[in-house]
């Protein structure tokens, strides 16, 4: 199965599709419209209306987690093999994965226990964009099911790709989430009506120089694979917690 947060008929997830078609059976369940940065966002108060635009192609009005869900549970036969979510315009590198419904889309693969892949490629807006390296990317990766099988049973891989020809690039790097630089993430200004407002999505193209991180890797050429778990848990500071808390609340609860 293969959705995005582009929409269903943005050239990524038609890219992503033609490059796996003969690798199996392939639906594209997607959003009707973009729904960039929706995060994990559900439809819990609107219906989910389903239209076939095309055979094995739907669209969904509803977010890219809606998509997911709603093609699991109701328009499959049977779970996928794999959820592959892209290819997303523009990379989700370090903190964008928390607002990304690329990546949420394919975390709602993780969470129904199917392998599952996000992909993006790096490139500004009015760029040409190479589609077709991060789609043999993926191809190259699903022929090789030994290398992601194991991982992918409780997480999902987010892979961002360099915004050049295949040959260019420089390999795959498995790193860190890095950190990107929104210093003018929010534009003022004032509408016809003399209505001031504000609009979120500007800067990000500077990033913290963290050694082996997304955002340095990609900008050296290689591919970036992170593999992330459907957990905010903080382990390590939950152990903290716990040592901090010890006996100092048992002279209030009862026990």
């Amino acid at each position: 199965m293969i959705t995005n947060d582009d929409g269903v008929h943005a050239p990524g997830v038609r890219m992503l599709a033609n490059a796996v078609k003969d690798l199996g059976d392939v639906i594209i369940v997607a959003p009707h419209v973009e729904r960039s940065a929706s995060s994990h966002a559900i439809s819990i108060h609107l219906p989910l209306r389903l239209e076939q635009v095309e055979p094995n192609i739907y669209a969904v009005e509803g977010t890219p987690a809606d998509c997911v869900m709603l093609a699991i549970r109701k328009l499959l036969r049977r779970k996928p093999n794999w959820v592959l979510s892209g290819i997303n315009r523009g990379a989700n590198l370090g903190v964008d994965t928390i607002y990304s419904g690329t990546v949420a889309a394919a975390m709602e693969g993780t969470l129904h226990n199917i392998p599952s892949i996000a992909v993006s490629t790096f490139g500004k807006a009015r760029e040409h964009l190479h589609y077709e390296s991060a789609a043999k990317v993926v191809r190259m990766l699903l022929e090789q099911p030994d290398v992601l099988g194991e991982v992918t049973r409780s997480a999902l891989v987010n892979l961002n790709v360099p915004n050049l020809p295949f040959e260019k690039l420089k390999g795959i790097s498995v790193t860190s989430m890095g950190r990107r630089i929104y210093e003018d993430e929010m534009q003022e200004g004032t509408d016809p009506r003399g209505r001031a407002y504000y609009w979120i999505g500007a800067g990000g193209e500077m990033f913290e120089d963290i050694p082996k991180s997304d955002c340095v890797m990609i900008d050296q050429g290689f591919v970036t694979a992170s593999v992330l778990r459907p957990s905010f848990l903080d382990e390590q500071g939950n152990a903290l917690l716990e040592t901090k808390l010890a006996g100092v609340f048992d002279h209030t609860f009862s026990r």
